[in-house]
């Protein structure tokens, strides 16, 4: 990977399509895995139950240190092909219970949307899915920044040591590369049981 050159705690990898979207710093690697472009999901049970449009990015983290890390969510920004920031949304409870995307013709299929850990030990990695708005018709996600911040060996949040930031920009054009369906827009098809 590449560090800013004013920076050598920023690393940035540019991306040529989805299967290039890994960046590697100096304590973590991230890999960006699948996204869902405006996913409708409905989540909840009989009780309550919640419906909305949110972009979904899977994720890989890989702790290259020996102490454990915090991957914290709210720390993540996506910046859009307009160039607006967008965060990580957090405490939707709701939408990752019982989670279904919902297909046309009012069909349901059920799908985990698992968050990745919180508090990853060394040499250790975690995959989840991190939650973002939907975005508007013809925007695609273009960066996605990760700050990690790094504490003492055993900490995860003070006292911060050191800290970095893992930068992966896709270079792709996302509207001749996304087929489109009459629900969402994925950068990967993938079979909605995994």
């Amino acid at each position: 990977m590449k560090s800013v050159e004013r920076d050598p705690r920023h690393f940035v990898k540019k991306a040529a399509n989805i299967k290039e979207a890994v960046c590697v710093g100096r304590y973590m690697g991230v890999s960006i895995e699948k996204v869902l472009i405006n996913a409708p999901i409905v989540g909840g049970d009989e009780v309550e139950s919640k419906e909305g449009d949110f972009t979904l990015v899977k994720v890989l983290y890989t702790n290259n240190w020996k102490h454990r890390i915090s991957t914290r969510a709210n720390a993540v920004k996506m910046i859009d092909t307009d160039g607006i920031q967008h965060s990580c949304r957090t405490r939707l409870y709701p939408y990752q219970m019982n989670s279904r995307v919902k297909l046309p013709e009012n069909r349901y299929v059920p799908f985990n949307f698992v968050s990745p850990e919180e508090t990853l030990e060394g040499e250790a990695k975690t995959r989840g899915w991190l939650w973002f708005p939907t975005l508007s018709s013809g925007i695609y996600p273009k960066r996605f920044l990760f700050q990690l911040y790094i504490c003492e060996p055993g900490e995860v949040c003070t006292p911060r040591v050191d800290e970095e930031t893992l930068e992966i920009v896709f270079m792709f054009q996302l509207t001749q590369l996304l087929p489109e369906t009459n629900a969402f827009l994925t950068l990967e098809v993938e079979s909605p049981t995994q």
